[in-house]
């Protein structure tokens, strides 16, 4: 147990001052660090699909994760969908190309598709979100608004379903998770919310109010509820516990940011659409 906990503590400290640093620098650097993430993350559904993926067109479509966030750097959120366009046309070529019929590579196309876009596609909103704000420092802490959303939210979930669980949210999907923790977990995202835009982001809270900031803190919490009960959902149809061993004490990197995928982008549109920021 004591050796769990130190490599936990240990991915820990390397991880978030490197998450920080890398956040705050932004530009460049902030959109090359998501295309790594999700060209990880890809990397590690393709390994779980197994037999059900084809070890090149799951390289080729981590790759191709990869470039989501550099595209919308570039060119805005609306190049996610042309980067979107040119993935599927490339993965179905060399699917055609590569699979026999016989063996499905339509399927394995839309399978890796699927990951590509659901990883390097939702992380790409981070870019927006970070640059929603002048200044760097301004930047980092909206970015890491849904961060410290989704960590709370977790948190009380857990707390939550131990010290309350009776009823299984989702017994086929994640057997450990209670109704009781999943209302922890929504009731801890309005007050996360509100606490970071009040202490971090005062300037947000005055233009967005309370209210706003309330709501926002809902949705985040049923964000990252669905998104690690979507994860916990391939996991169990691929019949493995984590997505991979790549962190220690923690398991795999998509293990890490199954909430975030969802919590990123809910943050962006709602602050782009409901609350206009900058």
């Amino acid at each position: 147990m004591a050796s769990e906990l130190t490599k936990r503590l240990t991915v820990a400290a390397i991880g978030i001052p490197l998450c920080l640093a890398v956040t705050w620098v932004g530009g460049w650097v902030f959109a090359a660090g998501l295309g790594v993430l999700a060209w990880l993350a890809v990397g590690e559904i393709g390994t779980m699909l197994g037999e059900r993926s084809d070890p090149l067109l799951n390289r080729v479509a981590a790759f191709l994760a990869g470039l989501f966030p550099l595209a919308v750097l570039v060119a805005g959120p609306g190049a996610a969908g042309a980067v979107a366009v040119a993935v599927l046309l490339a993965l179905l070529g060399l699917a055609a190309l590569r699979i026999p019929p016989a063996e499905m590579p339509f399927q394995t196309a839309a399978l890796c598709f699927t990951a590509a876009f659901y990883v390097g596609g939702l992380l790409s909103f981070g870019i927006p979100l970070r640059e929603s704000l002048p200044g760097r420092l301004e930047g980092t802490l909206l970015f890491f608004l849904p961060v410290v959303v989704t960590w709370a939210v977790d948190t009380a979930a857990y707390t939550g379903g131990r010290a309350f669980g009776r009823r299984k949210m989702a017994p086929a999907i994640s057997p450990n998770k209670t109704v009781e923790g999943g209302i922890s977990g929504l009731l801890a995202g309005p007050f996360a919310a509100l606490a970071w835009t009040l202490i971090a982001l005062p300037d947000l809270a005055a233009v967005a109010g309370m209210g706003r900031i309330a709501l926002l803190g809902l949705l985040l919490a049923a964000a990252a509820i669905l998104g690690d009960l979507v994860e916990s959902s391939l996991k169990r149809e691929c019949g493995v516990k984590d997505s991979s061993q790549l962190l220690p004490g923690h398991g795999g990197l998509l293990d890490r940011m199954d909430s975030l995928l969802w919590t990123i982008p809910v943050a962006w549109f709602f602050l782009h659409f409901l609350t206009p920021v900058g």
